[in-house]
């Protein structure tokens, strides 16, 4: 089998995890834009926030960065190096930059949020907050995550570690104690949100990549000392490792009555879960979510550029009544147009970027 036939549950599943970040934006920014709409039911907005289902989307995300990522980086130190950076740069940065000029007109120009070049050079490198800049778009926060972990990765790779599942075990287990530890005893309060949970994420990325090694290979086996000690075993403990800081989160939470702690638990509790039935039980091969998941990235991304439009629309231009509809409405509005500009974008920049990389680098 080719491996796009062998992972395109894969791609189903960054579907799944783009239309419910979309699901969570869309219904919190619409849910209220005026009283007919709140009085015909906010149950789409009320699941999509209990759940977290945006961050349920981020965790999905993650989960298949590791498991892609980390079996991304072969050959020798030079060459691999050079076509992992070519690819990843080209597989991310085009469809971003677009991202970033639509971002400036629908959500900083629209409505009035004055920028200049310092934000739009800081933002070109996808690490704005590094520079002390807003992210024009505020979901750019992942993408910074991303990076951290293509870093790690190659390091690994340049050390001969990546391809070592136990390693991959240690970091992913390190990263999820290291997280509760700075979490209750000194990470400062004035750390941003992002690199607060950046470890956390991180461990999950890790995860993902010893997933995958697994899942290549369910006999495989590890040597520690002169005792086989089975790939499977470990990754029951792995995933009980990078589940305790959710649980830890969800039982305070309702201990506490903290609907933070509450979302943030259980939506990492089913972005994990969602992951796995989805690799393991239940593998969506159907054409429209296989596509919808080709085009994920860019749905990611520019998404935020439909709904705010929209909203700028409807409140500046637009007679009332557009304003009175169901809520479902709206998101069935935003998820179609998304996607129609998502796949404009898809097949005259990233894809065409993608195949250029593949062609430097054969």
């Amino acid at each position: 089998m080719s491996n796009a036939n062998r992972f395109s549950h894969i791609d189903a599943l960054r579907g799944i995890a783009a239309l419910l970040v979309i699901w969570l934006h869309v219904s919190e920014v619409f849910v209220r834009i005026s009283p007919e709409t709140a009085a015909q039911g906010t149950t789409f907005y009320d699941v999509a926030w209990s759940v977290d289902a945006g961050k349920i989307g981020v965790v999905i995300f993650f989960s298949i960065s590791g498991f892609v990522i980390c079996r991304s980086l072969n050959g020798n130190i030079i060459e691999g190096s050079k076509k992992f950076l070519i690819r990843r740069l080209l597989r991310l940065y085009p469809a971003f930059w677009v991202s970033i000029v639509l971002g400036l007109f629908s959500i900083w120009w629209l409505f009035d949020k004055p920028f200049g070049w310092n934000v739009i050079a800081a933002n070109i490198t996808m690490l704005p907050e590094l520079f002390g800049e807003q992210p024009i778009i505020g979901l750019y926060w992942t993408l910074e995550t991303e990076l951290v972990f293509y870093l790690l990765c190659w390091l690994l790779f340049v050390n001969r570690y990546l391809n070592n599942p136990l390693i991959l075990f240690l970091i992913s287990a390190f990263l999820a104690f290291f997280f509760v530890v700075a979490k209750l005893f000194f990470m400062p309060p004035e750390l941003r949100s992002s690199l607060k949970v950046m470890p956390y994420n991180l461990a999950i990325m890790f995860w993902g990549g010893f997933f995958r090694y697994w899942y290549e290979d369910k006999k495989a086996y590890i040597m520690l000392a002169t005792r086989k000690v089975e790939i499977q075993s470990l990754l029951y403990v792995l995933t009980a490792i990078v589940l305790i800081p959710a649980l830890a989160a969800l039982m305070k939470g309702y201990a506490e009555q903290n609907d933070t702690l509450i979302h943030l638990g259980s939506s990492y509790i089913l972005g994990l879960s969602v992951f796995i039935i989805g690799n393991l039980v239940f593998k969506i091969k159907n054409q429209f979510m296989v596509w919808t998941g080709t085009i994920s990235y860019s749905l990611y991304l520019v998404h935020p550029v439909i709904f705010y439009s929209l909203f700028w629309y409807l409140k500046n231009k637009a007679p009332y009544w557009l304003m009175t509809f169901h809520l479902s409405i709206y998101i069935v509005f935003t998820t179609v147009f998304s996607m129609i500009l998502s796949a404009i974008i898809y097949y005259t920049v990233e894809k065409p970027a993608i195949d250029y990389a593949h062609k430097l680098t054969r």
